[in-house]
């Protein structure tokens, strides 16, 4: 008797950020690209922008070479456009129009089985992907992860109108019917946190799963942590912190500045290195000079390579993480896989990521009370130093729990479940 042919495997994936060497969301889709390509075997279509085609065309990385790329973006002059996190979604709504047109084009000459969006890892602005009339896989997304209430009042009023404008376009965006007919129409959608999971649901989605939305292994952190092993000893003289993060306001790199400010005030001494860039970058200076510590608090910029922001891990006591609403948080996560401590808020994704054996974690409230307790941790990572390497150890074990092949594990078997109703 003839074997029944085996289920199809032909799958298109949206992918705004995808590339190699990148970390953070383009590392995302790279690593879960390579994974569901080289290891599931999935023949994967990859819509992408074409700013990233240099750098995946140089890969080396065996498990893609078998991926059909598709590069598709808005006129050049818009991507200069695209300012701050409104600017952003506006330029990704003219990418998906450019990415729906290349998917339209390349299914009039392939077969497709399943439509799966990867990222932009965000519940709103929905895909545009629902109409093409194929089963649909959306996620890991989130989103629905909002500022800590207690905190909102004490913004600074500039800061106040962006955090209620992004919750204002979260409330409006999702009743949107086609954001409802898009998720109601989804076959499976992951959320990376439990509110965005609720969201989902409530959005209509029928089949919606908690899976985290970055991991780590077999990519840029660990060949780095092969390459330089961790040792023992713990770190002397002063007590060294870094912030590793886009310098946006949500990320709360303010209140690391302030709770440096309070830790000296009560006689530790600490010095913090700031990473990259953003638009609050002018207000953190200011906010630097006016506390007095522009000796202890420096700005390093955005660094060459991912091998540089690691060695800058290495060199901390701890990565200070007080972000207030994030979905994930992909550096508090290689901060660990390298064995460093994290210090964050109890709160969204980095609550759900670091537990007290690999970390501190502060309790929310108002910015009065965040600050203190970032201080307060702050003040504890020299004696902490007594016990480095048990505290070393618990970060990396950690860090393994949330490996990408335990994400792939899990979008194969959205997979799965979208082939078979499909077979059926």
């Amino acid at each position: 008797m003839k074997k029944a042919d085996p289920l199809p495997r032909r799958v298109l994936v949206s992918a705004y950020a995808c590339a190699p060497d990148r970390g953070a969301e383009p590392g995302v889709g790279w690593n879960l690209v390579a994974i569901m390509a080289g290891e599931y075997g999935y023949e994967l279509t990859v819509i992408t922008r074409t700013k990233h085609r240099a750098a995946i065309e140089g890969s080396e990385d065996p498990r893609v070479k078998n991926v059909r790329w598709i590069y598709a973006d808005p006129p050049e002059w818009l991507s200069n456009k695209k300012r701050g996190a409104i600017g952003l979604k506006a330029f990704y709504l003219l990418w998906q129009r450019k990415m729906h047109e290349a998917a339209l084009e390349h299914m009039r000459m392939h077969r497709v089985d399943l439509v799966h969006h990867l990222t932009f890892g965000s519940i709103l602005p929905a895909t545009i992907l629902a109409d093409l009339g194929l089963p649909l896989v959306v996620g890991p997304v989130g989103g629905a992860e909002m500022s800590p209430p207690e905190l909102v009042s004490d913004l600074a009023p500039r800061l106040w109108i962006r955090d209620r404008l992004r919750a204002g376009l979260y409330y409006f965006g999702s009743r949107l019917s086609s954001t409802r007919r898009t998720y109601g129409a989804c076959s499976v959608a992951l959320g990376a946190t439990e509110p965005s999971v609720q969201l989902l649901r409530s959005l209509g989605a029928k089949d919606v799963r908690l899976v985290p939305q970055s991991g780590c292994g077999d990519d840029e952190v660990a060949a780095f942590s092969e390459e330089n092993p961790v040792v023992d000893g713990a770190p002397q003289g002063p007590i060294r912190i870094l912030s590793a993060s886009r310098l946006v306001h949500w990320k709360g790199v303010d209140l690391s500045i302030d709770a440096v400010y309070q830790a000296v005030e009560a006689g530790h001494d600490v010095q913090l290195t700031i990473l990259q860039e953003g638009p609050e970058l002018p207000a953190l200076k200011k906010l630097v000079e006016k506390r007095g510590l522009t000796k202890r608090v420096k700005f390093a910029g955005k660094l060459d390579s991912l091998e540089d922001v690691y060695r800058r891990m290495r060199e901390s006591d701890a990565l200070i993480h007080p972000a207030v609403n994030e979905a994930f948080g992909q550096s508090v996560l290689e901060s660990l896989a390298l064995g460093r401590q994290v210090i964050c808020l109890d709160w969204a994704g980095p609550g759900m990521i670091v537990t007290n054996d690999c970390g501190l974690k502060i309790e929310v409230g108002n910015r009065k009370k965040i600050v203190e307790g970032l201080a307060k941790a702050i003040g504890q990572l020299e004696k902490r130093r007594a016990d480095w390497s048990a505290i070393q150890d618990a970060a990396i074990a950690r860090s393994k729990v949330f490996s990408w092949r335990q994400v792939a594990k899990e979008i194969n078997r959205a997979y799965r479940v979208c082939l078979d109703q499909k077979a059926k």
